[in-house]
């Protein structure tokens, strides 16, 4: 018996003819593939287990999202929120003009009274009817008997004139509008006085339907 390792099917013909050839008797050839050279085998082969047991899957991260009454719900919650804010923010900006308009008028009170000191009356209306609060709610009214106070106690025309007489209130820029003073909402004050009686000054407050109660006054109300 002989055998022969090759990985060649040509040799192994040839080595049957030449063993032929030197032997007559009956004779087994089996062919064999050697094994690979060393440097071809790993270095770390894989051992048993993992040979049988598949490699284990990629780690998929969970995807999340968001239902639609998740959405709806947060959304609802915004718009609350923004509500009561909105809401606050507009009560603290009706809080500051009404409290800004009750130190102007306290301060054109004091100038009339100034104006008085000196004059020996008060800075008087040109038309009492439109300027009378019990008669007109609209301060679009209150502008020509504005422009008479404005002009006693401010001393000129408009603010970007020169005084001609003595100036007995100093306003600022934003409380000027024309040849009138106006409160935080851009009206003209309102002003009524007969030159004797101490006059009257108020706000309408931003309201023009004869809202009496939102009115800020330099007399006390009732």
């Amino acid at each position: 018996m002989m055998e022969i390792t090759t990985n060649s099917s040509t040799r192994v013909k040839d080595a049957s003819f030449l063993f032929g050839k030197s032997c007559r008797k009956d004779k087994l050839i089996t062919m064999t593939t050697p094994f690979p050279p060393v440097f071809h085998q790993h270095k770390n082969p894989p051992s048993p287990e993992a040979l049988i047991s598949p490699p284990p899957h990629p780690k998929i991260n969970p995807i999340f999202a968001f239902t639609l009454v998740e959405l709806l719900g947060v959304i609802t919650i915004i718009g609350i929120l923004a509500g009561l804010t909105l809401g606050a923010a507009g009560a603290v900006r009706r809080h500051g003009a009404t409290s800004q308009a009750k130190s102007e008028i306290a301060a054109l009170q004091n100038a009339c009274d100034r104006f008085y000191a000196d004059q020996g009356l008060y800075p008087t209306n040109t038309d009492p009817k439109t300027a009378d609060p019990n008669r007109s709610f609209d301060p679009n009214n209150y502008k020509s008997n504005g422009a008479t106070l404005f002009a006693n106690l401010f001393g000129a025309r408009d603010f970007t004139s020169k005084s001609t007489t003595k100036r007995y209130f100093e306003p600022k820029a934003g409380m000027v509008l024309g040849n009138c003073f106006v409160d935080p909402w851009g009206n003209a004050y309102g002003y009524n006085s007969d030159g004797t009686n101490a006059p009257l000054i108020w706000s309408t407050a931003g309201t023009t339907k004869g809202e009496t109660n939102k009115w800020i006054t330099s007399w006390p109300k009732m």
